[in-house]
């Protein structure tokens, strides 16, 4: 848009005509269009932009002025990808990724084909045209993908949060909530892949059946014990004993060709193991890039519903060439989101007994045993399957019960904090707790409770509710803080760090809440003002203010227990809500 300001190019007066007329009708409902800077721009060359950093208001008139055919090119990301009607004849596809909250992404398949189907509308146009521009933006591979592929799977994105199960109680006994979360869509989803893992199961215990019954009942686990007491070898299941619950569950089901996620990025395994030297468990991982690291296995933080296949091998890459290129290809293939498989916590799992306890319990009959040849013959295979057994029923099980059962670790968090009591009923913190339904709810209930919120100034509560709502990284310029704010913010922070554990904190970024109390504090600050005392984008700010204002709206509910909160949120609202502001629904 710079670039057009110092074209020569003017329009017929006709068009500038029409152009002006819309921008009359729609400056009527929304006046904060009048002061637009690219105004003039747009009337005298017929060309504008479009995207997340305008203010709605703005992206309306665009919009509008694109359906009434008014200009002849729009500069957009992919804000204008859907829910939009109006003629494009042809879109021009200049990158392949885009910046969302913390990173640039590869276009999904969705997006790539909504940008498509922009070019050309049926009823208005006879054809329509698509085209991708040469650039070091553009991976071809990722746009061929999105233009033939499939578009992503629908995920749920159903959460259960504190303030749900604070008002699923308020409304349903215990014992009925488990059916109702049953009548999910995140059920539905879960049923469907424990569907397919049962179909895998019964595909396992078909293998197993040519071992048949033998003498023992349980052959294989006592083949097991017999050779390790044999060879007087402690078994590998007791180091399981030395890892923290949540790894040593993981560790069953982290076999060669799992998808996992890391605590930075995501790998595949390509084999589990305990060297001589190593006090914990390792594993051998795929990274992006195709790098392979040897870890602890404490570094994966998230095992996915995702497996490829793995032909191993007994030296390093500890798979074959062609298997660590397929894997590399798959890695780098993966969508960004991906279905986890919730594992069970289990604290008492049983624990092989040492080898030299077993020496202990008399002879074993596996020496004259008819069936020992068998047993010896079979046992790698057959162990093989029951293991991958083991793991699809655990699987099973954690999908059929992970929404019971992290709806039960809320309450047990709930009840240790005092919002609920030993029966699952709400005492009077949970009575008015349940009525802030926002991200970060622990959080903020605990700061009201701590009496954080003691008798604060407005400019001060919209600059802390607002650090809680930003979720955005991106640097920028910023006013600074009052002393007050900065040693509130700080208290802030502790609590949250103290509750990392039940909840993820928020960024709390210092910067954005001064700009907030900035704007809150100083009534005869302009929008455009405000807009000179930051780098942040216009539809960036107007984003943070509106979610502040959706936060300080969830705490002006409290004003029968907390009057004097609820009239400083009250006040903080009607100090946001000018200028632009105004403008909201």
């Amino acid at each position: 848009m710079q670039s057009f300001e110092r074209s020569q190019v003017i329009l017929p007066k006709t068009q500038q005509e029409q152009i002006a007329r819309v921008l009359t009708q729609v400056t009527e409902q929304y006046p904060s269009i009048a002061e637009h800077p690219l105004i003039d721009t747009v009337q005298r060359i017929g060309v504008a932009a479009h995207h997340a950093g305008h203010l709605p208001s703005w992206k309306i008139a665009v919009e509008e002025l694109m359906r009434t055919g008014s200009l002849d090119a729009v500069f957009a990301t992919t804000t204008l990808a859907a829910g939009v009607d109006f003629p494009a004849r042809t879109v021009v596809v200049t990158q392949s990724s885009i910046r969302k909250a913390r990173d640039f992404t590869d276009l999904t398949a969705s997006e790539i084909q909504q940008l498509a189907g922009r070019a050309g509308r049926r009823g208005k146009d006879l054809v329509g045209f698509a085209v991708i521009t040469p650039s070091p933006y553009i991976d071809l591979t990722v746009l061929t993908k999105g233009l033939t592929g499939q578009p992503e799977a629908i995920h749920s994105q159903f959460v259960i949060s504190y303030p749900m199960v604070l008002n699923l109680l308020k409304a349903h006994p215990r014992e009925q909530i488990q059916s109702i979360l049953a009548k999910s869509f995140a059920q539905f989803q879960l049923n469907q892949r424990t569907a397919v893992l049962e179909t895998k199961l019964d595909g396992l215990r078909a293998e197993m059946e040519p071992f048949g019954p033998r003498v023992c009942s349980d052959w294989i686990t006592q083949w097991q014990v017999f050779d390790q007491a044999r060879k007087r070898k402690k078994p590998r299941g007791l180091s399981a004993r030395q890892e923290s619950p949540d790894v040593a569950a993981r560790l069953h089901f982290l076999t060669p060709g799992r998808v996992v996620g890391l605590i930075r990025g995501r790998g595949i395994i390509l084999r589990q193991y305990r060297s001589k030297g190593q006090h914990a468990p390792m594993v051998t991982l795929l990274r992006d890039g195709g790098s392979l690291n040897e870890c602890p296995a404490s570094i994966v933080t998230q095992v996915f519903d995702r497996t490829f296949d793995c032909e191993e091998t007994s030296s390093y890459p500890w798979c074959t060439p062609q298997t660590l290129e397929q894997l590399t290809h798959h890695l780098l293939d993966l969508p960004p989101r991906l279905p986890i498989l919730p594992i069970l916590t289990h604290q008492n799992e049983e624990i092989p007994l040492d080898s030299s306890i077993i020496q202990t319990l008399g002879d074993f009959a596996c020496p004259t045993c008819p069936s020992r040849q068998a047993c010896q013959r079979d046992f790698p295979k057959a162990s093989r399957i029951r293991q991958e057994i083991q793991r699809h029923m655990k699987s099973i099980q954690a999908l059929q019960t992970s929404l019971w059962h992290r709806f039960q670790e809320r309450i047990d968090v709930l009840e240790r904090f005092g919002y609920l009591n030993a029966t699952a009923q709400l005492t009077a913190d949970g009575e008015w707790a349940r009525l802030i339904r926002i991200d970060h709810s622990l959080l903020i209930t605990e700061l009201i409770r701590a009496e954080a919120f003691g008798a604060i100034d407005p400019p001060l509560l919209a600059a802390v509710m607002a650090s809680i709502a930003h979720d955005d990284d991106r640097p920028g310029s910023f006013p600074r803080g009052s002393a007050g704010l900065v040693t509130l913010l700080f208290q802030v922070r502790k609590l949250a760090e103290s509750l990392a554990p039940h909840e993820a904190p928020p960024m709390l970024r210092a910067d954005v809440a001064a700009l907030t109390e900035r704007w809150v504090a100083d009534q005869t600050l302009t929008w455009i003002g405000l807009a000179r005392l930051t780098t942040m984008a216009e539809g960036d700010m107007f984003r943070l203010f509106a979610r502040t204002i959706e936060f300080l709206s969830q705490l002006k509910t409290l004003k029968a227990t907390h009057p004097s909160l609820a009239e400083s949120a009250d006040r903080a609202i009607a100090g946001m809500r000018r200028g632009v502001l105004e403008e909201l629904p």
